[in-house]
């Protein structure tokens, strides 16, 4: 090997030894799994009848009950996995297999056989295989065989045995194969293996920041060696929706959580103008019923919020009510649907899915004219706002200047007892896009299946008669690849019926086997290589229960995040997860991986020395009056999160400092969270009423709001965007909780290397971004990885920080805040400065209550 490699061997096998001592955390007997678990749930033999005389024989008279089986799969408290139940099997035959993404310290993989009964599940027998058995290193001999392998290189590990349950042939015996895959054997291409809907090519894709961009932020040159050669002009989102819905000749179709029909797509100038000249109403429900009455088939497809009536406008105020009265008498048809139960639910859990959960995908489908006249295409917005009160907004973001403008009738605010007209309004901050190409198509089909699901598939227009059905007719040349995910199953949307054919593969890919003697298993055989071949999941749907389970934004989000090379940027409502790497409640079903993802990815660019950043903003509390009970649970919960990512990245530090000659490092070096906020003087003060309330009295003194973060948004490296309705919670990552829906688009042309991010699109859409926060075009926020980049940033942040919780009421043009929390010693603490660790104006503590009224599942 030439001294080069050598030296490249050296530092991996150095950055292997830190990370083996951050992951096991003092503890011998665990192991970090982290790649992904390919488990097959096989069979079992010879189980035991526990419903001879139960409960099920009982009450339901069966003359031949019999257990019930289903199979579970644990890494501690974190389920993996569940299968179907078989009523009445003592020989169940499964055969169903999972791909699990895995980031968990574990001893071991516990699978549980259970017997589904009416009162309390029972268990029919266990088997926990130890993690020692999917954990090995490549030795001297794949090392010689391959020079890029390093000492501390994890293989692939597959094993396959039929064990008995609990040790005793009387409890059955169960057949079961795993795999651990290692992150460094997994697919780093850009589009996601495995999932629902492939990548397509030929489109064009714009980026929206705000419902409107009103060109005032600082200006943005991007593109070419200089990074210069481009001036970036930013679209503007419900300008673009208007034109797109008044150019439609032959369908519009509208998904939402929430539709307000009185709110306006334009305002100031345009709206007078629109409406004095205009053919169509910018009027959303006006707009929509002139183009009914015109013939075209205008779909609307609403979350039914369970807890609303004719009297009452429900506990979410999404004006589904309101809504569903306007369109009534109407061409335009408009379908309510609400989160559904399965077979395998019971009456109960059926209602509580139909309170706890909705359809929160927010997107809109129209056929427009191509570009070159010749023929109509299809044109899609998908993102984060719906056309609903309080969206619409601009970089400027008033609170008291535009109550009687623009934002007359549309004063919306949920985290204070405010009126519409003493204000503050609300500020909002929004990430949206769109498409032209064949990725529109698959939206058209997202649109459709959960149409046809829950309503009726004869009042879909004909795509195929429209011509609009083909992707390679439907190519663009705008040269961007996308790739469309969702998070839906079955119990409320139809799959393509051909998903539902996938057979199950009894045998293993071609390996190496050998055969293993162990006391408890009547046989068992395992393979192990450092090899990355022949690793292609061959099913695009995850089960769950033995429904059909699209999870793909879970498994997008992570797959981008591992492929990370230089920096991560998050905008989310919410952010909270991982709850495996949590101090307390490890129990909570929390689990999705991204906290945990984020901070292993930083652990692992530590241990390399490479330089590594990521840059989260949330809003400065989740909406709602801060001190309310849900308030402080949903806190609480992203408190916990947030503390278990800084202590494992401090872990990783530390780590790094004890075996090198490095010192001083700190976790902001690497991770930091924003919020945004704003403040305004009394010049322009549009606000017309007398203060009634204690929050608007002490607002119209201290003048200052946070800027609400409602963005589900990620850039990685500056060539992926990752843009839709999924926020960073169980709910929105589930797959069987909330609905979601999210585009991933990025520019072939455009890609990061090691060495460099890229200047595309994208890039130039982040420094948009933060050009827009901050007041700002910082030359260093070209490069985001950069200790200076890093350090710019919290300066502008603490700076902004001192005026905004300062005496002094000012103007404030720059809007990014340091997150109201600090980590010192090993824990999360309110930030310096906050009054009793209270948010601003507030008496809510920013470290948040565990709540014993809200079930996590509703805050999670």
């Amino acid at each position: 090997m030439d001294p080069l490699g050598k030296t490249k061997q050296a530092t991996e096998a150095t950055k292997n030894a830190i990370l083996s001592k951050v992951f096991k955390r003092g503890d011998p007997n665990s192991e970090m799994l982290w790649g992904v678990l390919h488990i097959k749930i096989i069979k079992c033999n010879g189980l035991r009848n526990l419903d001879r005389l139960g409960v099920t024989s009982l009450l339901l008279k069966r003359k031949r009950d019999k257990s019930d089986p289903y199979v579970t799969a644990f890494i501690n408290d974190y389920r993996l996995l569940k299968t179907k139940h078989i009523d009445d099997d003592l020989d169940p035959v499964f055969n169903e297999e999972f791909y699990c993404p895995v980031a968990h310290l574990a001893e071991g993989v516990t699978f549980k056989v259970k017997d589904k009964d009416l009162v309390k599940d029972e268990s029919l027998g266990k088997y926990t295989l130890p993690v020692g058995e999917l954990i090995k290193t490549v030795d001297d001999a794949d090392i010689e065989a391959d020079p890029e392998l390093s000492p501390g290189d994890l293989k692939r590990v597959g094993v396959h045995k039929v064990v008995l349950l609990d040790g005793k042939k009387s409890h059955g015996t169960f057949e079961f194969f795993i795999e651990f895959i290692p992150t460094r054997l997994l697919s780093k291409t850009m589009e996601v293996p495995g999932v629902y809907f492939k990548e397509t090519k030929g489109n064009d894709v714009k980026l929206y920041m705000n419902a409107d961009d009103d060109g005032s932020a600082p200006v943005v040159k991007y593109g070419g060696d200089g990074d210069d050669e481009k001036v970036w002009t930013p679209p503007r989102l419900w300008r673009d929706i208007y034109d797109a819905i008044c150019d439609a000749k032959h369908f519009v179709y509208v998904a939402g959580w929430s539709v307000d029909t009185d709110q306006y797509l334009l305002r100031g100038e345009e709206l007078k103008e629109a409406q004095a000249n205009g053919k169509y109403s910018p009027r959303i429900g006006e707009l929509l019923n002139s183009k009914a009455e015109e013939g075209l088939v205008v779909n609307l497809m609403q979350w039914d919020d369970y807890s609303s009536n004719f009297a009452f406008p429900g506990m979410m105020g999404t004006y589904d009510e309101k809504t569903r009265e306007f369109f009534k008498k109407s061409k335009v048809i408009a379908r309510f649907m609400n989160m559904t139960g399965g077979e395998c639910n019971t009456m109960l859990e059926g209602q509580n899915k139909k309170m706890a959960f909705t359809h929160h995908q927010k997107y809109i489908i129209v056929d427009a004219p191509r570009a070159d006249g010749e023929g109509r295409e299809l044109f899609a917005f998908v993102g984060g706002i719906d056309l609903t009160e309080g969206r619409w907004d601009n970089r400027k973001h008033p609170l008291f200047r535009s109550l009687q403008g623009d934002h007359k009738g549309d004063t919306y605010t949920k985290c204070f007892k405010t009126s519409n007209e003493c204000g503050p309004r609300q500020p909002w901050h929004d990430i949206h896009s769109a498409v032209r190409g064949p990725e529109a198509i698959h939206l058209a089909l997202a649109f459709e299946e959960r149409w046809t699901k829950q309503g009726n598939a004869g009042e879909l227009v004909s795509r195929s008669r429209l011509g609009l059905d083909d992707e390679s007719e439907l190519e663009h040349a705008g040269n961007w690849c996308a790739q469309l995910s969702r998070s839906i199953d079955s119990r409320v949307n139809s799959f393509d019926p051909s998903v539902k054919k996938t057979t199950f593969n009894h045998s293993e890919e071609k390996a190496d086997w050998r055969s293993m003697s162990e006391k408890n298993a009547k046989s068992s055989k395992r393979f192990e290589t450092a090899a990355a071949s022949n690793i292609s999941p061959n099913q695009c749907l995850d089960r769950k229960k033995g429904r059909l389970v699209d999870n793909s934004i879970h498994m997008t989000n992570i797959h981008h995040i591992r492929r990370a090379k230089h920096f991560i940027y998050i905008e989310s409502q919410y952010f909270m997860g991982s709850s495996f790497m949590w101090d307390q409640g490890t129990g909570v079903k929390c689990g999705n991986m991204i906290a945990a993802e984020i901070a292993l990815k930083i652990c692992e660019k530590i241990a390399a020395k490479e330089p590594f950043a990521v840059y989260i903003l949330l809003p400065m509390w989740m909406e709602g009056i801060p001190q309310a009970n849900a308030t402080q649970g949903l806190l609480y919960f992203q408190r916990v999160t947030i503390e278990a990512m800084y202590k494992q990245v401090e872990d990783a530090l530390e780590a790094r400092m004890a075996n090198s000659s490095d010192y001083g490092l700190k976790v902001s070096d690497y991770l930091n969270i924003y919020c945004l906020g704003t403040r305004e003087t009394a010049a322009g003060n549009q606000a017309t009423g007398t203060p009634a309330t204690d929050d608007e009295a002490l607002l119209a003194k201290t003048r200052r709001h946070q800027i609400y973060i409602h963005s589900k948004f990620m850039i990685v490296d500056d060539d992926v965007a990752l843009i839709g309705t999924a926020n960073i919670n169980q709910r929105s990552m589930d797959g069987c909780r909330d609905s979601e829906i999210m585009m991933t688009s990025w520019q072939p042309d455009h890609l990061a290397t090691k060495e460099s991010i890229p200047k595309g699109d994208i890039h130039a859409f982040r420094l948009h971004t933060w050009a827009s926060i901050t007041g700002q075009m910082d030359e260093v926020f070209r490069n985001p990885s950069s200790p200076e980049c890093v350090n710019a940033m919290n300066k502008i942040a603490d700076e902004n920080w001192q005026k905004y919780i300062g005496a002094e009421t000012v103007d404030m043009e720059s809007h990014l805040l340091p997150f109201p929390l600090e980590f010192e010693n090993g824990k999360i603490k309110p930030r310096t400065g906050l009054r009793d660790g209270n948010f601003t104006d507030t008496k809510a503590s920013v470290l948040g209550k565990k709540s014993m009224i809200m079930p996590e599942i509703f805050l999670t």
